[in-house]
C-alpha cells in the first residue's frame, strides 16, 4: 500500500512489496506504523539491521516462545528452527527491496516458502 500511495499505480512489484511487509509484520509482531519506526527507521530497515544475528531477539514474543518450546521438546533442532525463521525473514526482505527490479517475483516467493516448509517439516519429524 505504501508503495502504491507513493507511485499512484498498482503493479505486481507493489504486491510483492506488500506481501513482504505483511510477512515481516507476522514475524516481528509489529505494524509499520508502530512508534518504534520513527525518525527514518522503517520496519524493513529495523529487520535488516538485525538480520541475521539478532533476528531471534526481534521476532514476535509469541513466536519466540513457540520456537523455544519446540526447541526444548525436540532435542537438537535449534539450528533447524533458527534456519527456518532466518529463511522466512530473508524472503520478506527480498520482497521489500527498495528497487522493484531487485525483488523476488511471487513465483520465486512461493518456491522459497514451499522449500522452507519442507525443511521445517523434515526437521520436526
Amino acid at each position: 500500500f505504501l508503495e502504491y500511495a507513493q507511485t499512484v499505480h498498482a503493479s505486481t512489484c507493489g504486491d510483492v512489496y506488500s506481501f513482504g511487509i505483511v510477512l515481516l509484520e507476522m514475524i516481528i509482531g509489529k505494524r509499520p506504523t508502530d512508534p518504534l519506526f520513527d525518525g527514518g527507521l522503517s520496519i524493513t530497515s529495523f529487520v535488516d539491521r538485525n538480520f541475521p544475528d539478532q533476528v531471534l531477539h526481534i521476532i514476535d514474543p509469541h513466536l519466540q516462545e513457540e520456537c523455544e518450546g519446540f526447541i526444548q521438546a525436540s532435542a537438537g533442532t535449534e539450528n533447524d528452527v533458527y534456519r527456518c525463521v532466518l529463511s522466512l525473514v530473508q524472503v520478506a526482505l527480498a520482497c521489500t527491496r527498495p528497487f522493484p527490479r531487485d525483488r523476488m517475483n511471487m513465483r520465486e516467493v512461493a518456491i522459497n516458502l514451499h522449500a522452507i516448509r519442507k525443511s521445517y517439516v523434515a526437521a520436526t519429524k
